[in-house]
């Protein structure tokens, strides 16, 4: 499909006799093969059935209900703005639930490809959207459904000639979760106003949903910390909660009004502002613009570090981002460590590299003899700057560093600066022998300052 399938997380495990706790990469994979989201694509889209199209916009109100544990608190809310002529779209199973409740569904939506996923069909809703991707007897099962396409790779490659030729259709974007990708469509639709219930994308009580779910009893969940609160997610979920996020953006930017209803990690994550955002918080949502990912500075150095000062052993790519300058280490033989405290920062290619997560503005959990910072100081607050370089020194003998020295330019995306310690080339030298750290090499750049700094031991002031 040429869209990425798969996603490293970090699970923390801690023996009871242990000082520090053991972190174990573990690989989450698509619920279904490429090549099996390939041919359904092809079967369903030779088929007679309507695809969805762009409308003319409409006064009409869209509810958007997933399936998260919050519905049942805001069920009053929605059968309120139904009577109130509100069209219903429901993710998955939410339209049984909610047809179960008294609230009749306009359009069901699916797009999850799995076989079982036709057992959540709702018959007694009015319409049905499905992806192309779904199971073949999913698109089979109802009279009529509408067919939308996930804007994921080169979907067109598997659409009839004709069809493709002849235009008229829309591509979603939003990912491949349900929720947005709902959204999206509800706007092709005419839609301009939405009022979304459900979107958790975290666990309540151990439940996944507000009905039980048997199909996600054994997907791996994560810990996910946002605005004070520790949410219990699936890797799934997490990415549909960071993905909304964006979707919301580009759909008000459009003109659309959008409400959120309920408590949830998605819920949070929206009403959170920029001003009130964690560091981490703030580079999870970086992460997710394609165009953050263009720039790799580490990636342009790494060839420089490695021919110049000759490492041997380990290296620690402190802040890897996207992990291309490790990429470019190991194929010069070289061993890294990735460390970043966003753990949805690294391209594809780098999943299969040892990664940790990690703030370091914490004592490092490892060692090594050598260590690669690139573009990393500047994003750290003034005030934690020098216990950041001795965590980094303190854990890896000797370190190369690069440093911007001027304002970003990307932090707006999200209303927020990202360059929050914008100094000269003197400042950072001055700083590195204040602490008793050896600056062995050095060379001002103009926009960027380069280090090679030696920790002598005993003699810093860390």
């Amino acid at each position: 499909m040429g869209a990425p399938t798969n996603e490293v997380i970090q699970m923390e495990y801690r023996n009871p006799d242990a000082s520090s706790p053991l972190f174990v990469p573990v690989l989450v994979i698509c619920n279904t093969p490429d090549e099996v989201l390939a041919r359904n694509i092809t079967t369903n889209s030779a088929k007679n059935l309507k695809w969805l199209k762009a409308e003319k916009p409409t006064d009409l109100v869209a509810v958007m209900v997933g399936g998260g544990s919050s519905i049942v608190d805001e069920l009053d809310k929605i059968k309120e703005l139904q009577n109130q002529g509100a069209v219903v779209f429901a993710m998955n199973a939410a339209s049984q639930w909610l047809y179960d409740h008294g609230v009749s569904v306009d359009y069901q939506c699916i797009v999850d490809a799995k076989e079982e996923t036709a057992s959540l069909i709702d018959h007694w809703a009015k319409n049905h959207i499905f992806g192309s991707q779904v199971a073949p007897v999913t698109m089979d099962s109802v009279h009529n459904p509408i067919v939308c396409h996930l804007e994921i790779g080169d979907v067109e490659q598997f659409f009839p000639k004709e069809r493709k030729e002849k235009g008229g259709y829309v591509l979603l974007g939003g990912g491949a979760a349900v929720g947005n990708s709902a959204l999206c469509a509800a706007y092709a639709g005419g839609f301009r106003e939405f009022h979304i219930f459900g979107y958790d994308s975290c666990h309540k009580n151990g439940n996944s949903h507000a009905y039980p779910q048997d199909m996600n009893i054994f997907i791996p969940t994560v810990e996910v910390e946002w605005g004070g609160k520790t949410y219990t997610s699936s890797v799934a979920m997490k990415a549909q909660a960071e993905r909304f996020q964006f979707t919301s953006k580009a759909l008000k930017e459009k003109g659309c009004e959008i409400y959120v209803y309920g408590d949830g990690l998605l819920q949070s994550m929206y009403h959170t502002k920029p001003k009130d955002l964690t560091e981490q918080q703030k580079y999870q949502l970086m992460w997710q613009f394609d165009v953050y990912r263009e720039a790799s500075p580490g990636e342009c150095i790494a060839d420089f570090f490695v021919t110049s000062f000759f490492p041997d052993g380990l290296v620690i790519d402190y802040g890897c981002g996207t992990g291309r300058a490790s990429l470019r280490m190991v194929d010069r033989g070289v061993d890294v460590l990735l460390m970043d405290f966003a753990d949805n920062c690294r391209d594809e290619e780098a999943l299969s590299l040892p990664f940790v997560q990690w703030d370091l503005t914490k004592k490092i959990p490892t060692s090594s003899p050598y260590g690669f910072c690139s573009d990393v100081m500047e994003h750290i607050p003034t005030g934690d700057v020098a216990d950041v370089l001795c965590n980094i020194l303190n854990a890896s003998e000797q370190v190369f560093f690069q440093i911007s020295t001027v304002p970003d330019e990307m932090g707006e995306a999200i209303d927020a600066t990202l360059h929050l310690t914008v100094k000269p080339h003197i400042w950072w030298k001055q700083l590195f022998e204040a602490l008793g750290f050896s600056v062995d090499w050095d060379s001002d750049e103009g926009d960027t300052s380069l280090f090679y700094i030696v920790n002598i031991g005993e003699q810093n002031a860390c």
